[in-house]
């Protein structure tokens, strides 16, 4: 079956059964607060077991977001969080952080947080909720940023983050389908023909971006996010993340367990066994070189490799959104119960 429109959206960031009915409970949790901001997140005790979709660790803390515009944040490496106020209560998807201290964070009604203390405290720079097209994700490096999300919502940045506008994918036409794409016009570059959803951008250490997309999609852009150029696919399920290896390796992930690696900047994969059919969420590679994917269903993915091969661990049946590294060389995991300390041994806690 193929799913379009707002069944797709569904299963991109609520992924199971479990967050649906997370995400449910957390809108009817909303009408018991009357007298708090209408607008603002509400500080609960328990937000550190609500749901996280992303986790991210500048300096020497960890920050979490998900549910109700709820931003978690752990100075102790995961042993402990805090919640922080925001100006939202819109899911939070994904965040970035550009150093220790300057960060932002994406979600529904295309909301843009931002912060200058490392996660402490966050301002509003743009929303949208008429449109009904969620931010999924959001990079920036210099002056130039991104955020991508739903039926190609592309948002640009040209002052460091500071203020977002809405952008234009423009895919520069390949060679082989220049001579058909070209009769009827001169120009070499063309704006993106479809509306499937960006789910992820990345960058390597060489300046590459990438995007994983809906429908089997991938893109590349040589030249800062300028122009893009629309990869070969392994197949024609949905991506929802790419990792950056060294050179030009790179591991794309998705539906059903998914996972290719390339070694040549995307122009061609090799399908890697991953041993499990469940969506892959999120990936990170530690210090040492070990790649970790994290997928529903508690999979976690360990490869000792740079992703030649994996090994599935996977101690209990909780969907894993996002992993990162701590300082203390340790791993975090989050999602539907919140944020954990991950070992590789394959325990939690």
């Amino acid at each position: 079956m193929k799913f379009t429109g707002k069944y797709i959206f569904r299963i991109i960031k609520l992924c199971s059964l479990g967050l649906f009915l997370a995400a449910l409970h957390v809108i009817a949790s909303d009408s018991c607060c009357a007298s708090q901001s209408e607008t603002s997140s509400i500080l609960m005790p328990l937000a550190v077991k609500s749901m996280v979709l992303d986790l991210a660790n500048p300096g020497q803390r960890i920050v979490a977001v998900g549910a109700r515009g709820h931003i978690l944040v752990s100075e102790d490496d995961a042993q402990s969080w805090h919640q922080v106020e925001t100006p939202i209560r819109s899911m939070l998807s994904r965040i970035y952080f550009k150093d220790d201290l300057r960060g932002w964070a994406v979600g529904h009604d295309a909301v843009i947080l931002s912060t200058e203390d490392g996660g402490k405290s966050w301002n509003l720079l743009s929303t949208a909720p008429e449109e009904e097209r969620p931010l999924f994700d959001v990079i920036v490096t210099g002056d130039y940023g991104f955020a991508v999300g739903a039926y190609a919502k592309f948002m640009t940045t040209q002052d460091g983050g500071k203020s977002w506008e809405a952008g234009e994918l423009v895919i520069e036409k390949s060679e082989e389908s220049s001579e058909e794409a070209l009769k009827d016009s001169p120009d070499d570059e063309e704006s993106l023909p479809f509306d499937y959803h960006f789910n992820a951008i990345a960058r390597s250490a060489n300046g590459v971006f990438y995007i994983a997309a809906e429908a089997g999609y991938l893109f590349r852009s040589n030249d800062g996010g300028h122009t893009w150029k629309e990869l070969p696919s392994p197949y024609g399920g949905s991506f929802f993340g790419i990792l950056p290896l060294d050179g030009e390796t790179l591991l794309a992930y998705g539906l059903r367990g998914n996972i290719f690696r390339s070694e040549d900047g995307g122009q061609s994969w090799t399908h890697i066994a991953s041993g499990t059919k469940s969506l892959l969420t999120d990936a990170t590679r530690r210090p040492d070189g070990t790649t970790v994917i994290t997928g529903m269903a508690g999979v976690v993915l360990v490869s000792s490799d740079s992703g030649q091969s994996f090994s599935l661990q996977q101690p209990n049946r909780t969907g894993l959104t996002s992993v990162v590294n701590t300082c203390a060389d340790t791993l975090v995991v989050a999602g539907e119960r919140g944020p954990k300390i991950y070992n590789l041994s394959g325990s939690t806690k």
